[in-house]
C-alpha cells in the first residue's frame, strides 16, 4: 500500500523536522509534573517575593513543573491530604503537614525517608533546629522534613514601657510578672491598658509562661505533669492577673485579630505570639506605634536561672511524601531543593519561618528581620507544646478547657489540673 502525502502535509512535516533539529537535546522530552499540596502561604513563600522562586533550580534540574494544589484553611489541607494518603494511589506527590497532625497514625501514611536521605542527603541536615526533628519520627524512622516554623516570643511595646517609666527589661520571671502589673493602667482619657493579652485557645501560649517556672502539660516522652507544682503555680498567677485586670475581661474569647488591634492601638502592652507578628505590629500605617514593638525571650524564674534552659513553644510544617505517591524520587528532589540552605533562605526572604539556624546569619534576612538573632536563639531551644499521640488534639482541648477554668476562677488551679490529668490519661492508650 502506497502512503500518499500532500505537498502541504509534506511541507509541514519537513518544517517540523527542521525546527526539531534546532532545539537543544532533550527539549522534546515530555516535561514531568510534580503535584504539591499545601496552604496558599506555602506556595507564596516558595515562589514569590524578594527571595525569588525557590523551586526554579529544582524545575530546571529535573525538567519538571510544579502543580500547586492549595487551600486557605489548615483543616481543608489536612482533610484532603489524609484522604488522599489513605487511597490505593494518589496524584499528590509531596505535601505539607503541620506538627499537630504528625501523630503516629498519620505519619505511617507517609514514606520513611531514611533510605532516600542515605542515597541523596539533605544539605547540612544538622543545621535544622533539633526540636523539629523528633516529632516526625515513628520509632527510628523519619517521615518528614521541616520547612516552616512559627516560634513564640513575648512581644512588647517599648513606648508603653517608657510611658510607665520602665528603663530596664526583666531578667527573671518574677520581674516579668511585676512588669505586667506595672503596665496595667488607665489613661486620663479612660482607655484601659492591659499589661498582658494573648489568645486563650492555644496551649502553647500558656506554656510560654509555664516553662519559665519549669512547668508543662506533658513531657516529650508522654508523661502528664500538668498537676505538678510548676504548672499549678503558673495558673494561680494567671488567675491573680485576671482578677487584677492585668488580663482583659474577655480573656477567654479574644482572638488574634483583636490582640493585634489592641497592640497597635496601645491598649495592650505585652502579648505572646510568634516572632513573625512583629512585622504586622510594626507596620507604621496601622497605628502610631510602628517600629516600637520588640521581642523578648521570657526569662526563667530566679531559682531556675542557669539550671534549666527556657524552651519556647513552636509550631511547624514539614514536607512529606505519601506512601502511595507515584514519583517518590522526584518528590525527594523537591524536598531537597526547598530544604537546602539556599531554598531555606529564599523562602525566609519571602516571609517563611526558616528552620535552619544558619539562615538567620544572612545579611539580607537580618535587614528584613531585626529580631533575627532573638528568633534564632528561640528556635534552637524550641520544643512543641505536646508530644505526638493519636488523641493529641482532644488532649489539647481538654488542657485548654481546664486551664481557662483555672484562670477565670471557676476552679482552683490544682483541681483544674487534677481534672485535666484524669481526663487526658485515658486518651494515651
Amino acid at each position: 500500500m502506497t502512503l500518499r502525502i500532500s505537498r502541504r502535509r509534506f511541507g509541514a512535516l519537513a518544517g517540523a523536522t527542521a525546527t526539531a533539529a534546532l532545539l537543544p537535546k532533550g527539549a522534546l522530552a515530555q516535561t514531568r509534573t510534580l503535584t504539591a499540596l499545601g496552604h496558599r502561604v506555602h506556595q507564596t513563600a516558595a515562589t514569590t517575593g524578594p527571595g525569588g522562586d525557590a523551586t526554579e533550580g529544582f524545575r530546571k534540574a529535573n525538567g519538571a513543573e510544579v502543580n500547586w494544589v492549595t487551600f486557605g484553611d489548615v483543616n481543608a489541607v489536612h482533610e484532603r491530604l489524609l484522604r488522599e494518603a489513605s487511597l490505593s494511589e494518589t496524584s499528590i506527590d509531596v505535601a505539607y503537614l503541620v506538627n499537630g497532625r504528625a501523630v503516629p497514625r498519620n505519619l505511617q501514611l507517609f514514606e520513611p525517608l531514611d533510605a532516600l536521605m542515605k542515597q541523596a542527603p539533605i544539605e547540612a541536615f544538622d543545621d535544622v533546629a533539633p526540636g523539629l526533628i523528633a516529632p516526625l519520627k515513628v520509632g527510628d524512622a523519619l517521615h518528614g522534613i521541616p520547612v516552616r516554623h512559627a516560634t513564640n516570643a513575648l512581644i512588647y511595646n517599648e513606648a508603653l514601657l517608657e510611658e510607665r517609666g520602665v528603663t530596664k527589661l526583666p531578667t527573671s520571671f518574677e520581674e516579668l510578672t511585676e512588669l505586667a502589673r506595672k503596665l496595667t493602667f488607665k489613661r486620663e482619657d479612660g482607655t484601659q491598658v492591659y499589661g498582658l493579652a494573648f489568645t486563650a485557645v492555644f496551649a502553647s501560649n500558656f506554656l510560654t509562661l509555664a516553662r519559665c517556672l519549669g512547668g508543662d502539660y506533658m513531657t516529650t516522652d508522654g508523661k502528664i505533669v500538668a498537676a505538678e507544682p510548676p504548672m499549678v503555680k503558673t495558673l494561680t498567677l494567671l488567675a491573680d492577673f485576671y482578677k487584677a485586670g492585668v488580663l482583659p475581661r474577655n480573656f477567654a474569647t479574644v482572638n488574634n485579630e483583636e490582640i493585634t488591634t489592641w497592640m497597635q492601638q496601645g491598649r495592650a502592652a505585652m502579648t505572646i505570639n510568634p516572632f513573625a507578628r512583629l512585622v504586622t505590629y510594626n507596620d507604621p500605617s496601622k497605628g502610631k506605634y510602628g517600629g516600637r514593638f520588640k521581642s523578648l525571650l521570657p526569662p526563667m524564674a530566679a531559682d531556675l536561672a542557669g539550671k534549666v534552659a527556657f524552651a519556647p513553644t513552636v509550631e511547624f510544617w514539614s514536607l512529606m511524601i505519601p506512601k502511595n505517591a507515584k514519583q517518590k524520587p522526584l518528590s525527594w528532589e523537591f524536598i531537597r531543593a526547598l530544604s537546602s540552605k539556599a531554598g531555606t533562605t529564599a523562602m525566609a526572604l519571602n516571609g517563611n519561618g526558616p528552620v535552619r539556624i544558619s539562615a538567620y546569619a544572612d545579611e539580607k534576612l537580618k535587614a528584613a528581620m531585626p529580631y533575627a538573632a532573638d528568633e534564632a536563639a528561640a528556635l534552637k531551644a524550641s520544643r512543641i507544646h505536646l508530644p505526638a499521640f493519636d488523641e493529641q488534639a482532644r488532649a489539647h482541648d481538654i488542657f485548654v478547657e481546664e486551664t481557662q477554668a483555672a484562670v477565670l476562677g471557676r476552679k482552683p488551679a490544682q483541681q483544674a489540673m487534677d481534672d485535666a490529668t484524669a481526663r487526658v490519661k485515658p486518651l494515651l492508650g
